[in-house]
């Protein structure tokens, strides 16, 4: 990972793009805080694509209503309700 201390030297947006392309990029900003600029992969592109979907919120919201799922030892204690 390449680390870029912008209070110590200004860099250009076009700049740190252009390390991105081979290495992750450390940003110090002026404030101290710290963000990493890295090319994005294919899920991530997914990612961003999905979570603007309206279509998409729209069915996770809804499986997010759906009944819980069932725990390891309630499958264990109806196999054996069940003499399996």
């Amino acid at each position: 990972m390449t680390t870029v201390d912008l209070r110590e030297k200004e860099m250009a947006v076009r700049d740190l793009l252009r390390l991105a392309e081979s290495d992750s990029v450390l940003i110090i900003a002026n404030n101290g805080h710290g963000y990493t600029l890295e090319e994005a992969d294919d899920f991530e592109k997914e990612v961003a694509m999905l979570g603007g979907s309206r279509k998409f919120m729209n069915f996770l919201e809804e499986r997010g209503k759906e009944e819980g799922t069932v725990s390891l030892e309630d499958i264990e204690r109806r196999l054996t309700e069940k003499g399996a």
